[in-house]
């Protein structure tokens, strides 16, 4: 079963290298982002549909993904088996907008030496994260063009839920200390009725921050999967 990751608002893929480590026995493949040309959901979830075809996967939906995820499922008739989201959300979590309004760019914060760690720790990576993690956030970073993530952070204000509901089975990861993004796991389990919720101790970059944990949710959901059934494990 193919595992399917999406990033979150970076869209590079490169921040899932500490979580694909831990799922090495994992079939996986990251669709990066397109860095140019239009950014809204329905542009971004056309290229997605384009690479997924007509194969058998497991979704993962990482933040700012989360709407992609449910643009997919409500559009376009793939063969998803289950999607994973981590702390994503499908409306425009004010919160997380009027934090990072609060704040300079993030490319301008990932760019001071010496704020930069203090700054990423207490937003987004969380206290432990270690020197490696956060070089990676950096580099993500770098390789995003400003305007792109204008147009997304845009995208996130402007977006909102078709108020429709999926019976496909799926996994929230819900980060217990995210100071980016209010919970919006009831929001999506609105959509997603056949939601199962696991908390996992870390900030909104979980995956970064926490990846074996989270690594043993994905395992555990992509085990529970069978050729029957609408996907929703048993955890």
């Amino acid at each position: 079963m193919k595992l399917i990751l999406l990033p979150g608002m970076d869209g590079t893929g490169m921040l899932f290298e500490p979580l694909l480590n831990e799922l090495g026995e994992l079939d996986t493949e990251v669709v990066p982002l397109p860095n140019s040309g239009p950014q809204d959901y329905a542009s971004l979830a056309e290229v997605v549909a384009h690479i997924i075809g007509e194969r058998e996967c497991v979704l993962l939906a990482e933040s700012y993904s989360g709407a992609i995820a449910e643009f997919l499922v409500r559009n376009y008739s793939l063969n998803i088996r289950h999607i994973i989201f981590v702390a994503s959300f499908l409306s425009s979590p004010r919160p997380f907008l009027s934090r990072l309004a609060a704040f300079l760019p993030i490319k301008a914060l990932a760019a001071i030496p010496i704020l930069a760690p203090f700054a990423l720790k207490a937003l987004m990576l969380g206290w432990s994260a270690n020197p490696e993690t956060i070089s990676l956030f950096r580099k993500a970073l770098r390789e995003v063009d400003s305007r792109v993530l204008s147009m997304r952070l845009r995208q996130i204000a402007e977006y909102g839920s078709a108020g429709k509901t999926f019976e496909i089975g799926s996994t929230y990861i819900r980060p217990s200390g995210d100071l980016l993004v209010s919970d919006r796991s009831k929001e999506i389990s609105a959509a997603f009725p056949n939601l199962k919720v696991v908390e996992v101790r870390g900030p909104h970059f979980v995956l970064q921050a926490e990846p074996e944990a989270c690594a043993a949710v994905i395992r555990a959901s992509v085990g529970h999967l069978t050729s029957k059934g609408n996907g929703t494990p048993s955890m």
